[in-house]
């Protein structure tokens, strides 16, 4: 794909809301397919960008207990969340890392409701959007992310994004370098 293309999309870029979510049950397939689907330009470097996540890999985070498992082989919607951000966490941290994490986040959800489960994917949706254009606009992060509630756990969301985005930003920064060379 050109760096002309790669940066377009990343600047168009959205990582979906909880709203954007399917409200209704899914199987895997279907999980396998929204996953791709809307996180394949984060992944401009993959042979396969298409191939964010695989059913294997799904089962491997529902045995390691980095996901809940499925109901009846159902997917609801607080599975997606977890398992977007266990892709966009992937690029730059160990399954043992996301994991612990994620454990952190749970902490902040501790009557487990669908509302704070959501309210907690959304912060980190917007967090990580908005890192991710402010880099790919500067270069830099010009201004913080500003949570409605600031604590240790967001804090330690906002470092981890910022390091996810900044990764990705050296991936393409190196990519344009090697294709002028390549010139």
């Amino acid at each position: 794909m050109e760096i002309a293309q790669i940066k377009k999309e990343l600047d168009t870029f959205q990582c979906p809301k909880w709203e954007q979510l399917p409200d209704f049950d899914v199987y895997m397939d279907q999980v396998i397919f929204f996953i791709n689907d809307r996180l394949s330009p984060l992944f401009f470097l993959e042979d396969k960008p298409d191939k964010v996540i695989t059913s294997n890999m799904v089962n491997n985070y529902v045995k390691n207990s980095i996901v809940h498992p499925p109901i009846k082989k159902h997917y609801k919607q607080y599975h997606l969340a977890y398992l977007i951000a266990v892709c966009i966490l992937k690029k730059c941290y160990s399954l043992t890392e996301i994991q612990t994490m994620i454990e952190i986040v749970r902490r902040l959800e501790p009557d487990d409701t669908t509302n704070s489960i959501a309210t907690v994917y959304n912060s980190f949706s917007d967090c990580f959007d908005h890192y991710l254009h402010q880099v790919l606009q500067f270069g830099m992060i010009k201004n913080e992310f500003q949570p409605t509630r600031m604590n240790d756990e967001t804090q330690l969301m906002i470092s981890v994004i910022k390091t996810v985005v900044y990764k990705m930003f050296s991936e393409l920064e190196i990519l344009t370098f090697e294709n002028a060379e390549a010139k």
